[in-house]
């Protein structure tokens, strides 16, 4: 089968980790995958050597915010790129387009570029709840109108979908995220990266991995240290690390300057082996306002640690069957649950690896979607 796998972007994120995941498992099992980023490529994203390295080849239609007029023509650029592949030779006719985040979506699909003859698999990932975008599903139900399928990463994404634009939440399908689970740090590799970090003095140390960005609800989690502090043992100081890049870092280093002396807090910027950092927690937090997955929490319950999650949306719904794991709600200036649930989870020794998104899975789950579309289904 001809794949085409449509995104934004291809720097690092958590839809575009999935993306890469899934195009080299189709790959892998001898179907004809390309990439298409709709922004131009980065210079250096590990997305991209994920791709490369399975000879997948990778193209753009380099639209920006500058010049969003190009997305009309989608249809041309892509019949372009479709004749060539990255060698310069053979065509390549989709038989199945699938489109990952509503930008991508609502160019295949929204302004009527992809031809009839190339069904439209359109994937939602996340819960958008910025009031900002409040105009996005009135697009939204638009390109609902023009896909052979819809799927969601997880039943809390379907329901919030499907009763924002008011479709049966039976039209839209659950495939859940695979991941790769990420190798477990050995306890030299610990060792290393708690002095990397500059918390290796640290009775216990807390980590958090993702964007910096409003969604992840870090400010909520620096906000509600105080309140954490008081219930830590006497004495003991404790190490918080937050991996991660984005918009949001200045105003996370200003909570950093005014948190408690017991916490060392460290912002050690993007990493790449990011998830098999999370073995050098003592404890994963995720304290999300909203989240349509959480590929990070995932990666953590593959590692057995203990973690404590918000209760945002798709959060307990993948904590399910994960004895380790605790939800509770965290919101602005209400911290009580939080900072009495840390101090007992932190201190748990057992570890209970559970591996329960793998990525043959998700592949095995989207090629069912894709040969039904091509065969006429919906």
């Amino acid at each position: 089968m001809n794949i085409l796998q449509m995104i934004t972007e291809l720097r690092p994120g958590g839809a575009e980790r999935v993306l890469a995941n899934l195009s080299r498992e189709l790959a892998r099992r001898g179907h004809a995958v390309r990439v298409c980023s709709l922004r131009p490529l980065p210079a250096d994203s590990p997305i991209m050597d994920d791709l490369q390295a399975a000879g997948i080849p990778v193209f753009s239609l380099g639209l920006s915010y500058i010049q969003p007029w190009r997305a009309v023509a989608f249809g041309r650029l892509v019949n372009h790129m479709m004749r060539m592949n990255a060698a310069g030779a053979d065509r390549f006719v989709p038989d199945v387009v699938h489109a990952h985040l509503f930008h991508a979506g609502l160019v295949a699909g929204g302004l009527g570029a992809v031809e009839r003859s190339w069904p439209l698999v359109y994937s939602v990932h996340i819960c958008e709840r910025r009031k900002s975008r409040f105009w996005q599903f009135w697009f939204e139900r638009h390109i609902f109108s023009r896909c052979a399928a819809v799927t969601a990463v997880s039943n809390a994404v379907r329901e919030f979908y499907a009763g924002r634009i008011r479709v049966p939440g039976s039209a839209v399908d659950v495939i859940y995220n695979g991941i790769h689970p990420p190798p477990v740090p050995d306890v030299e590799t610990v060792l290393r990266l708690r002095a990397e970090w500059g918390v290796a003095s640290c009775q216990r140390v807390l980590g958090c991995v993702g964007r910096l960005d409003w969604q992840k609800g870090f400010d909520l989690l620096l906000e509600a240290l105080p309140a954490i502090a008081r219930n830590l043992p006497r004495g003991e100081t404790w190490g918080l690390v937050i991996l991660g890049e984005g918009p949001h870092r200045a105003r996370l280093e200003a909570l950093v300057a005014r948190a408690p002396a017991v916490f060392k807090i460290v912002l050690p910027g993007f990493r790449a082996d990011a998830p098999s950092c999370i073995g050098a927690f003592d404890l994963f937090l995720m304290p999300s306002r909203y989240e349509g997955y959480g590929l990070t929490l995932a990666e953590a319950m593959s590692h057995g640690v203990p973690i404590l999650a918000s209760t945002a949306d798709s959060l307990p719904e993948l904590l399910t069957g994960y004895p380790n794991g605790v939800t509770a709600g965290i919101a602005s200036g209400q911290f009580a649950e939080w900072a009495d649930a840390i101090p007992g989870l932190a201190a748990r020794a057992t570890r209970q690896p559970r591996e329960l998104f793998p990525v043959a899975a998700m592949a095995d789950a989207y090629l069912g979607v894709y040969q039904r579309v091509q065969a006429g289904g919906k």
